[in-house]
């Protein structure tokens, strides 16, 4: 009769200290792999909502959504007045006025009721954010909340600036992941958040890595840092800066530096300042 030896208790240990320690290795690279593969499809998610704008703008003399094109409400000491509502709860089920203080939430959410686009689209994976539960989306004019919204959309009512579409700069950023200082609810000094290890990305991905951004071209780049698109000045004092604007700030005037900006915007205010200065929102 043939016997079997059993393993001993001290084996079963180290097999099992073995399997930990395998676990333990390839977790992170599992959860690496996942997030590279919700970045993905998050740049396929801008790509295709810039599609989906071109397609507006071929019905609208090609301009991107604008649904209110100056805050009318005039202009202080030369500088635009840049007052902005975002998520406004009668924006939801009542036509935003065309004259009254603008909402970049229902600029994003026109292309959404056009049906150019769906609800799911502007969800990023790698957030906690859902589609907006919209059935008809056509009796709606804005996103429901701020959990229905991973994007931000640059800020298309200032009065002295030309509102962009398909014969704008390419090299424009006009979408992006979310604005930190907004989407993010980040309550922190832009200069410091700049220069920290986050270097102001968006609240996104993990470990504020970086944001997907989309061009005026419709191609989409992942960025380490949210210093893209056109070139501008760089003032004293400023590090971690290619020379470019800062997506999710806004500078005083056209002699301000372009990163990291001066302010960031707030849910009431988005005043541009230069050529160059791009505001994502929310």
């Amino acid at each position: 009769m043939r016997r079997f030896r059993a393993f001993t208790l001290i084996e079963l240990l180290v097999v099992i200290a073995i399997i930990a320690l395998l676990i333990s290795i390839l977790l992170p690279s599992l959860s690496r792999a996942r997030e590279l593969s919700k970045r993905t499809v998050c740049s396929a998610n801008l790509r295709g909502i810039g599609q989906a704008m071109y397609l507006y703008a071929s019905d609208d003399p090609g301009v991107f959504p604008a649904i209110a094109q100056t805050t009318g409400l005039g202009q202080a000491g030369g500088i635009a007045d840049g007052r902005m509502q975002i998520f406004f709860p009668n924006d939801r089920t009542s036509e935003p006025s065309t004259t009254g203080v603008p909402s970049p939430t229902v600029d994003m959410w026109a292309i959404v009721r056009t049906n150019n686009s769906t609800p799911k689209q502007f969800i990023c994976p790698s957030t906690i954010d859902t589609p907006d539960p919209a059935q008809d989306r056509t009796v709606y004019f804005d996103f429901l909340g701020p959990g229905n919204l991973s994007y931000a959309y640059q800020y298309q009512h200032d009065p002295n600036r030309q509102i962009i579409g398909t014969s704008s700069e390419p090299t424009f950023p006009f979408m992006a992941d979310g604005n930190p200082y907004l989407k993010g609810r980040l309550n922190i000094d832009i200069t410091a958040d700049r220069q920290s290890a986050f270097r102001g990305n968006s609240t996104n991905h993990t470990n504020r890595e970086g944001e997907n951004v989309l061009f005026q071209d419709d191609h989409v780049t992942f960025e380490k840092a949210p210093d893209v698109g056109l070139s501008g000045k760089i003032g004293a004092g400023i590090t971690n800066s290619r020379g470019q604007d800062n997506i999710y700030t806004t500078v005083a005037t056209d002699q301000s530096a372009v990163d990291p900006g001066d302010t960031a915007p707030t849910e009431t205010t988005c005043n541009l300042g230069s050529r160059s200065d791009a505001c994502l929102v929310p």
